[in-house]
Order: structure tokens, then C-alpha cells, then sequence
């Protein structure tokens, strides 16, 4: 019978202390020390023995079988089956996609950072960017500062489309716009979140509830950053949002500490926190 660990998924990897010793042997004959999370029907979640993040996710049919610390051991052999046309198709094209949870270390082609929302069970979602910035929104002087159109509040990708159009049709650069250029210089599909993106994130590493915040996700969620080489998220400053305000000379903003979550205008001038989002 198979392990079904009843561990709470978001940010399992750091919830207990490290001591569990498995042997993890895969189908190509690497091994691997890790200590086992959970186990379910298709797939298995691990941190590597000795660590807290990041937490890996293998699908079972890479899987030759599992020694725990105990020395049983968890064969992962296919059953019989009758092969079909489908089944041969499947097995000659088997699916790679990785399947995250909110709180996990992503990393692959390239990006990395930490995944603040999921999407299809995990094959898709938001992850935010390891490191931060102090920036401003725009160092346009007054007199060339015009609204740009980037008035969606959910959905920064959409804000940054609105930016690039608005910088081609009056021969402005990405300079003129420190926050969205910090987020962009990052690579192809980083943006600066929109205002509800921002406020989500702080809903996020304060446990899901502004009401009753739990200050040890907080803390999950800066040890894992730490642990990636990034910074932890700033529990009193304000953070830029790609949302511009009513005002043309102002724009939205909103904060990731444990208070009641509010939100507010600031000069496009002034310089506050950015972090870039990324969706996979």
C-alpha cells in the first residue's frame, strides 16, 4: 500500500524539521538522499535530505522504488496491461509537465522564483521573482507625464502591453519607466503585477487571511527565498503596481504586511518596492 502522507501541500517543504533519511532510486539508476513529503496516485514530492527547499516533484514512472528509513522499500512497477494503439502512443510520448503547488521553487528554461498561484491542478500559474527593486514608476518630468493606459487592475501583462504601445507612439523608451523596465530586463514574459496581483501576494505570504494572518507562512515564505538566493518580502513598504490611478500623475500601490489590506495612490515619481511576476 502506498504512502499517502496528509501533509497540508502549501509550503509542506518547510512545516517539521528535516531528519527522515529515503533512498530514492529512479527508473535510469541515479539515487537520490531525500526525505519523502508525499506520495499520491501519479506523482511524488520530496526536498532533498538535509534541506527545506526546494521541493521537487517527479512523476511515479520515473520512479524505480523508494527505500525509507525504516528499509522498506516502495516499488513503483507498471502493472500488465493489454497494449492498445492509445496506450502505445502514450508510451511512446509520455507527458513531462511539472505539476506545482503555491509555495514550491520553480526553476526551468531559465526562470525561477516561487509560485504564488496555481492554475489546471498545478500544470500552470504565477510565480514571483526571487529578488526585488526600488524604483520609480516613471521619471518622466511633469510636463510629459500623460495618462499611459494601464488601467487593468488584474492582470499586469495586459498593463505592460499598454506601456509599450504608449512608449512607441511618443518615442519614449523603457528607461522612462524604471519600474515595468526592472521587471522586464528580467526576460521574456516578466511583468509588473497589477494592483489586485499585489494585493493577492500579500494575501498570500500572510497565510491566505489578512484577518488572521499566520506570521509562520510569512516566514516559510522568506526562508524559501532566502534559501534561492533572493530577498524576503518587505512587511512595511508599499509595493508599485502596473495600475495607473484616476490622477495621470499618480499610481496604484498596496502592501504585503499582516495589516488589513489596503490599497493607495502614490507619484509616479516616488520610489517604492517592485517585485516581477511570471506566469507558466
Amino acid at each position: 500500500m502506498r504512502r499517502i502522507n496528509t501533509l497540508i501541500v502549501t509550503l509542506c517543504v518547510f512545516i517539521g524539521s528535516v531528519s527522515a533519511q529515503d533512498l530514492l532510486v529512479k527508473c535510469n539508476g541515479d539515487k537520490m538522499k531525500v526525505q519523502v513529503l508525499e506520495v499520491s496516485e501519479s506523482r511524488i514530492k520530496f526536498v532533498r535530505y538535509g534541506t527545506k527547499a526546494p521541493l521537487y516533484s517527479l512523476p511515479l514512472t520515473e520512479i524505480d522504488y523508494i527505500e525509507y528509513t525504516d528499509s522498506t522499500k516502495e516499488r513503483f512497477s507498471k502493472p500488465d496491461i493489454q497494449l492498445t494503439e492509445q496506450t502505445v502512443e502514450q508510451q511512446q510520448a509520455p507527458s513531462t509537465s511539472e505539476v506545482y503547488d503555491i509555495g514550491s521553487y520553480y526553476s526551468k528554461n531559465g526562470v525561477e522564483g516561487v509560485v504564488i498561484a496555481t492554475t489546471d491542478g498545478g500544470l500552470h500559474g504565477t510565480i514571483l521573482s526571487l529578488d526585488e527593486g526600488v524604483v520609480e514608476w516613471s521619471t518622466l518630468d511633469k510636463k510629459s507625464l500623460k495618462h499611459c493606459g494601464c488601467t487593468d487592475k488584474t492582470d499586469g501583462r495586459k498593463n505592460m502591453e499598454a506601456l509599450a504601445a504608449f512608449i512607441t507612439s511618443n518615442n519614449l523608451s523603457w528607461s522612462d519607466f524604471p519600474a515595468a523596465e526592472w521587471c522586464r530586463n528580467k526576460g521574456e514574459g516578466w511583468y509588473l503585477p497589477a494592483l489586485v496581483e499585489v494585493w493577492h501576494l500579500g494575501t498570500i505570504v500572510n497565510g491566505g487571511s489578512r484577518t488572521t494572518p499566520k506570521r509562520d507562512v510569512r516566514k516559510q515564505y522568506n526562508a524559501l527565498l532566502k534559501s534561492c538566493g533572493g530577498k524576503p518580502i518587505n512587511p512595511i513598504m508599499y509595493y508599485h503596481s502596473s495600475t495607473e490611478a484616476e490622477d495621470y500623475k499618480y499610481i496604484m500601490h498596496s502592501h504585503c504586511s499582516p495589516d488589513t489590506p489596503h490599497t493607495g495612490e502614490s507619484r509616479k515619481s516616488d520610489k517604492l518596492f517592485v517585485r516581477a511576476f511570471y506566469r507558466f
